[in-house]
């Protein structure tokens, strides 16, 4: 492995900045590509990234995407997924050379980087907790080696994706069926990102409250009546394992109850309210109600906290 190709990571947040500083401090080349400012000239900023008791500072090379001509390298996407239609145009102007990793939640996300004529991109499904306690500070845990897959590409493009990117501290691991993973993770992600805000609580509810949890297998039957429409393989018994293995001993607050906090965007557009609507685009229809209203008030109490702020 070439530990001097560049490693560019768009989107300098709660996944971002602590895979940049475990990729530096590892002695691989990272940029963080910040994508919301067009105002950051090239600087080095020290990100520091705390799991339990290990902790890891690292030097980090930033800079504004507006202020990179081209990106020759691998380039690893963290941004909400909101901006893709944004980003792919401005990604194909820079004339990447090496392959897209998506690290985002939701379905189908990968449309716009496919239509703009990527000819490499995977898709990586996250299995960590991670919350900023300030700006370049993280509390940041993986619960199990995050899958990476190939969506578009060759297969030698996916192996060296997951040797760049793996180390000790933020592992990677290779998956052949992709889609299976990423449908697991979008169910999961409809569960954390609906019920955890509407009741401002952290992710360890599950495992405390038996009522909630109770309501996270209503939302996960549901959901499932979806992937067996569309032959995905999945159980509510296994979605439900790994809500729990993830909800078990943690007390993190989950993106999206830190993104209405704070006024800004959330992805329930591309969980809940995209599962609902791929249910009802199948011949004949499939209503997912619960899924749908719960995405529907996400939505309502983004915008009015966006308003308010």
């Amino acid at each position: 492995m070439d530990t001097k190709e560049t490693i560019y990571i768009l989107g300098s947040g709660a996944v971002g900045f602590p895979l940049a500083a475990y990729l530096a401090n590892a002695g691989r080349t990272v940029v963080a590509v910040r994508t919301s400012r067009k105002d950051i000239p090239k600087s080095t900023i020290n990100v520091t990234v705390q799991d339990g008791d290990n902790r890891v500072t690292a030097p980090i090379d930033t800079i504004s995407l507006s202020n990179l001509t081209n990106l020759d390298g691998t380039v690893v996407i963290t941004t909400k997924s909101y901006t893709n239609q944004a980003i792919a145009p401005l990604l194909k102007e820079r004339k990447v050379t090496g392959p897209l990793v998506i690290m985002q939640n939701g379905v189908g996300i990968e449309r716009p980087f496919l239509d703009a004529g990527f000819a490499a991109v995977c898709r990586c499904v996250l299995y960590v907790t991670s919350q900023p306690t300030s700006e370049f500070q993280f509390s940041f845990h993986p619960i199990i080696a995050s899958p990476i897959g190939s969506i578009e590409g060759p297969e030698a493009e996916l192996t060296k994706c997951v040797e760049q990117l793996s180390t000790d501290a933020f592992p990677f691991r290779a998956e052949a069926n992709i889609q299976r993973e990423i449908w697991k993770k979008a169910i999961i992600n409809s569960v954390f990102n609906s019920i955890c805000p509407l009741l401002d609580v952290d992710n360890g509810v599950f495992v405390r409250d038996e009522a909630t949890a109770n309501l996270a297998r209503q939302l996960v039957k549901e959901c499932i009546t979806l992937t067996d429409r569309l032959n995905i393989g999945l159980s509510e018994s296994e979605v439900m394992q790994q809500i729990i293995r993830i909800s078990t001993g943690s007390k993190q607050l989950i993106s999206t109850l830190q993104d209405i906090r704070n006024g800004r965007q959330t992805e329930i557009e591309s969980l809940n309210l995209e599962i609902a609507r791929l249910g009802v685009s199948l011949q004949p229809p499939l209503y997912l109600p619960q899924t749908e209203l719960l995405g529907k008030i996400i939505l309502a109490k983004s915008v009015l906290h966006r308003r308010a702020a």
